[in-house]
């Protein structure tokens, strides 16, 4: 399922893919001819020797000159049916490193020189005797010549398709690690996409540092697939079936015996991806823990030293260091018994095979004749052994990459929020909360039965203790979490029928703790809306008493934000913060917490600057520090998810209920 959704990716690049593939098979071809090449040359030149002559005239083809008379081997005359009769037969043998010349046919069989003869005994026993001659170093010479063209020929052919071999294999390679990452590229990409899409709820429940380790590190294997994996692979399997055809050509009795190997490679196979599967998926896991627990620790480094738990920090770090280490020890303990020292045990059974097969019947001619087989039938072996063991060797990553890329699809399948580019009138900003309740899971509700109405242009503060449900009122308003129980009206249509994108163009929120991205100033207040000019940007900054962003640094709102604004304080990145919201020109404002980390010199600018930003549109305020929403036209008091106060300022403290308390606790009034 994960391989063939890979392929879907892949299958985009059809040209990419031809390419590698064709570069691939040719590859291949050209290495199941090489072997062909040297048997030849030994069969057919070297040991060829040994093959019938025949007595011709010199004018027959290419002869050779020999005791005054001329020879030639069937191959090498133009006149074959004049020449090729066994009464000019003659032929030579090799024995004990002699080379004995027989001016006669000989019969077939095992052959030995005894009392000044050439003995031949046949396979029903009759025996047979030649006179010879033993040939001198130059007549060995001279009949061999005519073959030095041919074995010239065939080197040089052999040299060619090995510089080739070089070209196309590097072609394959390159083509293949390329494919390798336009799909990786493709899939990170879509994986970016989808994070965009996720509604906040998926974050809540996963890490960050478990997100970042599914389109980093498990994107990062899928290359290994391409570049590795699939070449070996597919090498593999065209290589096993060349070169049993060709070894079936050869001997089709030897090739037969070796095929019994396969069930045993087979088994071997299915019990090793089953185990390195279950060892990958913990190392895979324990990787995207400890990047989560990586990525939870440097954020929060200030408080790990502050309270010196560094100690207990590393032992939870090295609880899952120790796992991930355990597993990769048990990968590696599986390679090493199950692929190199499996596989040279095969290959030495089959080097019995071969041995015991040929040697069993090294007597007589037709086995001589048979040297290059042996060889042809050595090198297929290796040509065939090698990548099954690099099969063996990249089962590891083939089954790294299937893990890494299900954990990747398994984030991509997740439910997402569909995206719209509709656009719909600026709102007036009447709200009215009915009847509503909320749950994060199941019936656990942090906000029962909500009836809210606020009329636009109007400020609302969203008060309460720790857990009363504040920011979860503003984020069911914002749409980060959907409900089913009542409804959120504005200007009197449920806030549902919008879309997400559409409704939050006129939505805007200002945190407590401010997020800004690497960049510039104004680019973290324009979010990339070419609409914004510099202008308005600086015109925003002057409005909430920012005007210090623009003159303390030289490139005023181009000077370049550090990573998460590291080089501005709170106070700054609240101000470009609030600069955000304001370019947008919301119809709705939510300022969650927004001055609860500011200084009291920047929480007074900010006043000030609020009573112009707020003119023309409805604004909720969630604040714990209660003097900075005393002016604001309702206050809403939550308890435990429910609505306990209404009302502003003066009515709630003449009311000495909930809201007082908590004001007079803050002011320390007696």
């Amino acid at each position: 399922m994960t391989l063939r959704r890979i392929w879907k990716y892949a299958s985009k690049y059809k040209a990419l893919v031809f390419v590698s593939l064709f570069s691939l098979f040719l590859a291949i071809g050209i290495e199941l001819l090489l072997p062909i090449c040297f048997k030849t040359i030994i069969d057919d030149h070297l040991i060829g020797i040994e093959k019938p002559w025949y007595e011709v005239d010199e004018s027959a083809g290419k002869t050779v000159r020999y005791g005054g008379r001329h020879y030639a081997q069937e191959r090498n005359l133009r006149d074959k049916e004049l020449w090729v009769t066994e009464e000019n037969e003659v032929r030579i043998f090799l024995i004990n490193n002699v080379f004995y010349f027989v001016d006669e046919a000989v019969a077939g069989g095992a052959k030995e020189i005894a009392d000044g003869k050439l003995v031949v005994t046949d396979d029903d026993g009759n025996i047979y005797a030649y006179d010879y001659a033993v040939l001198a170093g130059e007549d060995v010479l001279a009949f061999y010549r005519p073959a030095i063209r041919p074995i010239a020929e065939l080197v040089a052919f052999y040299v060619i398709l090995n510089v080739l071999l070089i070209i196309i294999t590097y072609a394959y390679r390159y083509n293949f690690f390329k494919l390798g990452n336009k799909v990786t590229y493709d899939i990170r990409c879509e994986a970016f996409r989808k994070i965009q899409k996720l509604p906040v709820s998926y974050f809540d429940k996963t890490p960050a540092g478990k997100i970042v380790a599914r389109v980093t590190n498990d994107t990062q294997t899928i290359i290994d697939l391409f570049a590795r994996t699939l070449i070996v692979f597919i090498s593999a399997i065209v290589l096993f079936v060349g070169i049993y055809i060709s070894m079936f050509a050869l001997n089709a009795k030897l090739a037969a015996y070796t095929l019994a190997l396969i069930p045993l490679l087979l088994l071997w196979g299915t019990i090793y991806r089953r185990k390195a599967k279950k060892y990958n998926e913990v190392i895979r896991g324990e990787n995207a823990e400890i990047n989560a627990y990586l990525n939870q620790s440097i954020k929060g480094m200030e408080i790990i030293q502050a309270f010196n738990r560094e100690d207990l920090c590393f032992e939870e770090f090295e609880h899952h260091n120790r796992r991930y280490y355990s597993y990769r020890k048990k990968m590696q303990m599986l390679n090493a018994a199950g692929s190199f020292n499996l596989i040279q045990t095969f290959r030495r059974l089959i080097y019995a095979i071969i041995i015991l097969y040929f040697g069993w019947g090294a007597l007589g001619v037709q086995n001589i004749v048979e040297v290059g087989v042996i060889y042809a039938f050595v090198e297929y072996m290796n040509k065939l052994i090698n990548p099954i063991q690099q099969v063996f060797s990249n089962l590891d990553v083939f089954e790294q990459s299937m893990v890494s890329g299900s954990r990747v699809f398994y984030l991509l399948d997740q439910e997402e929020i569909p995206l719209h580019n509709d656009e719909i009138p600026r709102f007036k900003g009447d709200i009215e909360f009915k009847n509503f309740s909320f749950a994060y899971e199941n019936d656990h509700y942090v906000l029962k039965n909500i009836n809210l109405k606020v009329e636009a242009g109007r400020t609302v503060a969203i008060v309460g203790h720790t857990g009363s449900g504040k920011s979860s009122l503003m984020n069911v308003l914002l749409r980060f979490y959907d409900f089913s129980e009542g409804e959120i009206l504005i200007d009197g249509r449920d806030i549902r029928s919008f879309s997400r994108q559409a409704f939050r163009r006129h939505i805007g929120i200002v945190l407590q703790d401010p997020t800004l991205f690497s960049g510039t100033v104004a680019e973290n207040i324009r979010l990339n809306n070419p609409a914004i000019s510099d202008g308005m940007i600086e015109e925003a900054l002057r409005k909430i008493g920012a005007d210090r962003i623009i003159e303390k640094y030289a490139k005023g709102i181009h000077e370049r934000v550090a990573e998460m604004g590291a080089n501005y304080s709170v106070g700054e990145r609240q101000l470009i913060s609030f600069a955000r919201a304001l370019v947008y020109d919301p119809a709705v404002l939510v300022l969650d917490e927004a001055t609860a980390n500011i200084d009291t010199e920047t929480e007074q600018l900010i006043q000030k600057a609020l009573k112009v930003v707020k003119e023309n549109r409805t604004t909720f305020i969630i604040a714990h520090r209660l003097s900075t929403v005393k002016d604001a036209s309702q206050i809403v008091v939550l308890d435990a998810g429910r609505i306990v106060e209404r009302g502003n300022h003066e009515e709630l403290m003449a009311r000495r209920g909930q809201y007082y308390e908590m004001y007079r606790a803050q002011m320390q009034q007696p």
